[in-house]
């Protein structure tokens, strides 16, 4: 699946893992039933309240990207899922000593708290990409249990989590179903050195013995075992264990036993199951989600050009529009803002890309990218009272 049109068949599978793209209902209840530490300020946002001694920027950031956070994990598990009926509790802590005195684990840079269905998170270099993959993670932890309910297996809710906690934030929502190589080439090596867990195993472990098994370093082989599984589960052989998969959970959150239903959903034979995970992820190439990496970054610039045109600014040319981007030029509705953060790191990646293009046709502006001898991007936004909305980016084959 090395080529362009093989990497685009797998993103058409990601979209289609999509059964309800209406956002969760907006919580009724103004506050979680939790006892945050009372050094920390609240900033109530649509599905979470967050209560941090981080200050500024930082804090908006947080709403922006929690906010997506929580549509994005309704939109991937709508078939199973329930909604969001009372805001949800970030901890976000600025020093180790006080997110440690709060419950969090010395080492971890996050947790969710069950007992006090509370996510806490330390921004111990500030609030870079590693925090939010750790947030990102262990958000869908609290999502599982306030949400969907039901006796998840820990591989699935590790694995799941995994899924979400790589995605990709750009500004007006997400990319997942990324497959970073070095994550592949890891996964690769354990099928090849025989060093997987055994499914069954796998299939079994419960959470005890998973955190004794991250105690004795076997930390990298279980989630990325277990992000592979389900991955493999989503995507694998052109989707065709989706269903089964999310009928599956679906089984689980209505209170069904996990194993009895996995027997029923994806069969008895789990050797066959591992052999058919371990000969497709052996044929997959390092470049098997590129297209999606691409998209992250088109999505992105496009989210901040939608931005501007929606605040009266023209740009006859991409070269122009990058210019003013980088002069921090760049109009915002002020309920529209992002961090300038994000857009320092698309440009950079978008300096790697070839050909870039501002297209007018009538009132529409599109941001277009396209790759030498590879699909073209398409970024398309609509625009209402000073606000963005709607920004998207579709993908084409080349040569249409």
């Amino acid at each position: 699946m090395s080529s362009s049109g093989g990497r685009l068949t797998l993103w058409a599978a990601f979209a289609a893992w999509v059964i309800c793209a209406a956002a969760p209902a907006a919580p009724r209840a103004a506050a979680p039933d939790t006892k945050p530490p009372a050094k920390l300020k609240a900033y109530p946002s649509r599905y979470y309240v967050i209560y941090t001694d981080l200050e500024g920027d930082a804090v908006r950031e947080a709403e922006i990207r929690m906010t997506a956070m929580a549509e994005e994990y309704h939109r991937r598990t709508s078939s199973f899922a329930g909604v969001i009926r009372s805001r949800l509790a970030l901890c976000l802590f600025r020093r180790e000593a006080d997110y440690q005195a709060a419950g969090g684990l010395p080492g971890s840079a996050g947790m969710y708290n069950s007992g006090r269905r509370m996510l806490l998170a330390v921004a111990r270099t500030g609030a870079d990409e590693r925090l939010w993959h750790v947030v990102q993670h262990e958000g869908f932890h609290q999502f599982v249990h306030m949400v969907i309910g039901g006796r998840m297996p820990v591989w699935a809710n590790e694995g799941m989590a995994e899924y979400f906690g790589q995605a990709i934030w750009t500004g007006d929502g997400f990319v997942t179903a990324v497959v970073p190589p070095s994550r592949l080439k890891r996964v690769q090596g354990y099928i090849r050195d025989k060093k997987l867990v055994d499914f069954l195993e796998m299939l079994l472990v419960n959470g005890q013995e998973w955190q004794k098994a991250v105690t004795a370093g076997q930390a990298q082989v279980y989630y990325d075992q277990a992000w592979s599984m389900v991955h493999f589960l989503v995507f694998g052989e052109d989707g065709r264990y989706r269903g089964a998969f999310e009928q599956f959970i679906r089984d689980i959150s209505r209170g069904a036993d996990w194993k009895a239903a996995f027997q029923v959903r994806l069969g008895r034979n789990v050797q066959a199951f591992q052999k058919r995970y371990e000969d497709w992820w052996a044929a997959q190439k390092s470049d098997l989600t590129e297209d999606l990496y691409v998209k992250a970054v088109v999505q992105t610039l496009t989210s901040f050009l939608a931005r501007a045109v929606s605040q009266g600014q023209q740009f006859a040319s991409a070269e122009e529009f990058f210019q003013a981007a980088r002069a921090g030029e760049l109009k915002a509705h002020p309920a529209q803002w992002l961090p300038r953060s994000l857009l320092e790191r698309s440009l950079l990646r978008a300096e790697r890309l070839r050909t870039w293009f501002v297209q007018k046709e009538g009132t529409q502006v599109r941001l277009v990218l396209k790759q030498p001898g590879g699909p073209t991007f398409t970024g398309t936004f609509a625009h209402s009272g000073g606000r963005a909305v709607r920004v998207n980016v579709t993908i084409a084959p080349e040569g249409k």
